[in-house]
């Protein structure tokens, strides 16, 4: 469920382009709600009318990356305080990926993010599992822009981009990617990555408070548990572990470490409950396999190196063991839910962006694609606070001061 401190500060953002909260609103079934009110959600149908209103009245494109970019931190609610009073960025951004799911938009569910080092890079890497199909490049590019926010906002500084990487074609709008990422983006990569300086990790956060994130957390295991009709904390703790390591399946002494456990205890603890951890494990596998294999875009092939099994042959015996028939099988017979390709073409109809232009000394990354050359375009940036919106310098984003923070996040 998406709370309505979200929606109230999305209806105040659109209205930089012009559109009235009644416009954004149209059949929500939202026009008469209190937005005020502390305890109230919004359900995804209605979700996804509010995006498909924005993008439509809006005619931005980039509307993903602007909405993402600009979006405060504490309309994540318990997860978003937990983030700030985190020790480290390390840790608010482990908080941020073990309880994705609680933002109650596509993070967590359609699209997850996960945490890993390379080397001297860090690498924040963005997976869809399906999505709609309007929808898709939108969820994505919203949760790009919501790592340079979120960081903003748990740091007080900017994120020390590398490099990001686009596992999907150059869209129409792709100049828009200088205005929010100075640094090289390369479209049609085999992944969708955020790199960075993994030496930033280590940074300590200015209102870190290991009581206060304590509290947090445990309201954020709430939200998790009545989502998921109180499953085994357990349990679910080890099903976050498998979906942040989806590639390749973790050993039960891999798992343990990562849950601060040994591995006999997490043996007792899965004893105790009837549960078996290659049985967890497999039922994460196949609900994923599920999802890719909704979309055309993937080929079985693809999919069986997407999570790890070493050939396509060992991945369509495991998933006929899981659900008795083949991948092929699956999806000749299975209802497709819209595909998720994402097209060149993306979205219909030429793109429109609101007046505004980056500031000046504004630093330009390099775009590199094998696709066609983008129309160019300005993106607008908007302050939070409540206070008039107005263009922001790039140099507020991600090159030192920023204007509308004091001192991450799908």
């Amino acid at each position: 469920m998406v709370s309505m401190s979200y929606v109230a500060w999305m209806a105040e953002f659109m209205m930089s382009y012009g559109i009235s909260r009644a416009a954004l609103l149209k059949g929500t079934g939202l026009e008469n709600r209190d937005f005020s009110d502390p305890d109230g959600g919004i359900s995804d149908l209605q979700h996804l009318c509010l995006l498909r209103n924005a993008l439509q009245l809006s005619r931005d494109p980039a509307l993903g990356l602007a909405l993402g970019s600009n979006r405060p931190i504490s309309t994540f609610d318990s997860l978003g305080f937990a983030m700030l009073c985190s020790e480290t960025l390390r840790e608010a951004i482990q908080m941020g990926c073990q309880y994705q799911k609680t933002s109650g938009r596509f993070s967590g569910r359609l699209v997850f993010l996960s945490l890993r080092t390379e080397g001297d890079e860090a690498v924040l890497e963005v997976e869809v599992a399906t999505a709609p199909d309007d929808l898709v490049l939108f969820a994505v590019e919203d949760m790009l822009g919501g790592i340079l926010s979120s960081t903003r906002w748990v740091t007080g500084r900017p994120l020390p981009l590398r490099e990001i990487r686009c596992g999907f074609p150059r869209p129409a709008h792709a100049e828009a990617y200088r205005q929010y990422f100075p640094c090289s983006v390369v479209f049609d990569a085999p992944r969708t990555q955020v790199r960075f300086d993994a030496t930033f990790l280590g940074t300590r956060l200015p209102m870190a408070s290991s009581n206060a994130a304590r509290i947090y957390r445990a309201q954020c295991e709430k939200l998790i548990n009545a989502a998921a009709g109180g499953e085994d904390e357990w349990v679910r703790n080890i099903r976050t572990q498998m979906l942040l390591f989806s590639d390749r399946p973790l050993s039960l002494e891999e798992c343990a470490a990562r849950l601060g456990v040994s591995p006999r205890t997490l043996r007792r603890r899965l004893e105790e409950r009837g549960v078996s951890y290659k049985g967890i494990v497999d039922d994460v596998r196949a609900g994923l396999a599920r999802s890719y294999l909704e979309s055309p875009r993937l080929s079985v092939e693809a999919i069986a190196e997407r999570l790890g099994f070493s050939d396509p042959t060992c991945f369509t015996r495991a998933f006929r063991r899981w659900t008795g028939m083949s991948p092929r099988e699956f999806r000749k017979r299975e209802p497709r839910a819209p595909p998720f390709l994402l097209s060149r073409a993306w979205p219909p109809g030429p793109p429109s962006h609101p007046k505004g232009t980056p500031g000046p000394g504004t630093r330009r990354g390099a775009i590199r694609s094998q696709t066609r050359s983008p129309r160019s375009g300005t993106i607008k940036l908007l302050p939070d606070r409540g206070q008039p919106y107005r263009p922001l310098p790039l140099g507020a984003l991600a090159g030192g001061q920023h204007a509308n923070f004091p001192a991450w996040r799908s």
